[in-house]
C-alpha cells in the first residue's frame, strides 16, 4: 500500500491517503484533484528512479525534486514556505519540506531488491492536442506531461494500423502511416475523416482508448531493450555485489533483470470525461477495468488513478464494484447449477473481465483544499451522497422554486 502526504502545496492544503490499485479523486474545479494526480504520479517515479538508479543520496536532493515535479507537471508557482510532501511503501519512504529545504530518504524491510519496474505514463486533459496538432513534432514544446504524452502517442497509434472500433461506439480508428494525415476515423454509414476534423468527443476518446490500449497490452509485446538499460543493469549488479555478498551471480542477474524489466503500468488519467457523452462514459469504464485486468499475476497489475468531474465515472465504477461483489458472493454458493444461471445473469450487465472487488478501490472528494474518503463501508461501494451531491444541490433549488 503506497501512503501519500501532502500539505500546502498550490491549492492542497492537507492531503494523507492511502492508495490502492484503483484511485478515483473528485471534486469541483480548481479544488486541486489533479495536483494530488500530479504529486502521485512524480512520487511514483521518484520511487521508479531510487529503485533503478540505487542512489537515493543523488535522487532525494531538494533541487531535484523541485526541479522535476514543477517543470514537468506545470507546477510553478505551486510551492510555500510550508510545502511539505511524502510518500512511502513496502520498500521506501522519502519526502520533501520545503521549510527544511531538504529531502529524507530511508530503506524500509526487505523489499529493496523485491522491485518490479512500472510504465509510468501520465494521460494529461489536453490530449486532444495530438489531433488538434498533428505536426506537434514540428512544434517547440516546453519538456513537461504533453509533450511525453504526445511522444507516446507515436507509438501507440501504430499498433492501430489495421484499424479499430472504440468502445461501442459505430467508429473505427486507423493509422495510416504513408499519408500525411495519418490518423483516420472511419464512420458507420463507411465515409472515412481526418482525425483532425472529427468532433470534439472523438478527439478526446480516441488518443486516451489508443493509449490505454497501447499500455496496458501492446506495450508489453514489445522489446524494451536500451544503452541505458544496459548501463542500469550494471549498476545494479554493481551494488548488488557490495549490499548482498552471499547471493549467486545467477540470483543477482535476476533480480537486476526483474528490477528493469516493465511488468505493469501505472495509469494516471486527467478527466477522462471530457467532451463524452455519459453512456460513452459508462463504456469507457467498463472498458478501462477490463484493460487493468489483463494482466493478473501476483506483481504485475496494472493500477490507475484518476481525476474526475463527473459523477457518472464514479457511478459507472460503482456498478464494476457491485458486480464483482455480488460474482464474489455467488461464488461462495453450494447449488452449481444455482451459481451458473445467477453468474451468466450478471455477465449479461456486466462482464467478470470487467469487475473489481470492494477492496480493491479507493474514492476520494477534493474540497477546500482537504481530501476525504467517500468509500461506503457498510454497502462496499462509493458513497451515494458524495456521487449526487451536485445533482441533490441543483434538484433542492427546483424544488424550492416549486414551493413558492
Amino acid at each position: 500500500m503506497k501512503h501519500l502526504v501532502i500539505r500546502n502545496f498550490g491549492p492542497v492544503e492537507n492531503v494523507d491517503i492511502e492508495l490502492n490499485r484503483v484511485n478515483l479523486i473528485i471534486g469541483p474545479q480548481s479544488s486541486g484533484k489533479s495536483t494530488v494526480l500530479k504529486v502521485a504520479c512524480f512520487c511514483d517515479w521518484m520511487e521508479r528512479q531510487i529503485e533503478l538508479t540505487q542512489s537515493p543520496e543523488r535522487i532525494c536532493q531538494a533541487d531535484y525534486f523541485v526541479r522535476n515535479l514543477v517543470s514537468f507537471h506545470k507546477l510553478e508557482g505551486y510551492i510555500s514556505p510550508d510545502t511539505y510532501i511524502s510518500y512511502e511503501n513496502d520498500a521506501v519512504s522519502f519526502s520533501y519540506n520545503a521549510a527544511e529545504g531538504k529531502c529524507s530518504f530511508r530503506w524500509k524491510g526487505n523489499k529493496r531488491w523485491k522491485y518490479r519496474r512500472p510504465k509510468i505514463a501520465y494521460i494529461p486533459a489536453e490530449r486532444n492536442l495530438v489531433a488538434a496538432i498533428p505536426n506537434w513534432y514540428q512544434v517547440s514544446m516546453n519538456k513537461d506531461n504533453i509533450l511525453d504524452f504526445m511522444k507516446e502517442w507515436e507509438f501507440a497509434r501504430k499498433t492501430f494500423s489495421k484499424g479499430e472500433a472504440i468502445l461501442d461506439l459505430p467508429v473505427q480508428y486507423r493509422f495510416e502511416p504513408n499519408m500525411a494525415s495519418s490518423d483516420k476515423i472511419r464512420l458507420e454509414n463507411g465515409k472515412e475523416l481526418d482525425l483532425t476534423v472529427a468532433s470534439s468527443g472523438l478527439q478526446s476518446l480516441i488518443p486516451l482508448y489508443v493509449m490505454l490500449r497501447y499500455l496496458t497490452k501492446e506495450y508489453y509485446k514489445e522489446t524494451h531493450s536500451s544503452v541505458e538499460q544496459s548501463t542500469m543493469k550494471f549498476n545494479l549488479l554493481d551494488v548488488l555485489a557490495r549490499e548482498c555478498p552471499r547471493m549467486s551471480e545467477a540470483e543477482k542477474q535476476l533480480t537486476a533483470t526483474n528490477m528493469l524489466t516493465p511488468f505493469r503500468t501505472d495509469l494516471f488519467i486527467e478527466e477522462p470525461e471530457a467532451h463524452i457523452f455519459p453512456s460513452t462514459q459508462k463504456s469507457f469504464v467498463y472498458n478501462l477495468v477490463g484493460m487493468l485486468r489483463a494482466s493478473r499475476n501476483l506483481h504485475g497489475k496494472h493500477s490507475c488513478f484518476i481525476a474526475t468531474h463527473s459523477p457518472y465515472i464514479l457511478t459507472s465504477f460503482n456498478n464494476v464494484i457491485q458486480a464483482g461483489e455480488r460474482l464474489a458472493e455467488v461464488n461462495k454458493m453450494s447449488d452449481d447449477t444455482a451459481k451458473a444461471e445467477k453468474t451468466a445473469m450478471i455477465e449479461t450487465i456486466i462482464p467478470k473481465s470487467s469487475t473489481l472487488r470492494y477492496s480493491e478501490v479507493a474514492a476520494f472528494e477534493m474540497k477546500d483544499g482537504s481530501i476525504c474518503s467517500i468509500m461506503d463501508e457498510e454497502y462496499h461501494l462509493i458513497s451515494a451522497d458524495a456521487i449526487d451531491g451536485a445533482s441533490m444541490e441543483i434538484g433542492q433549488d427546483f424544488d424550492n422554486l416549486l414551493n413558492l
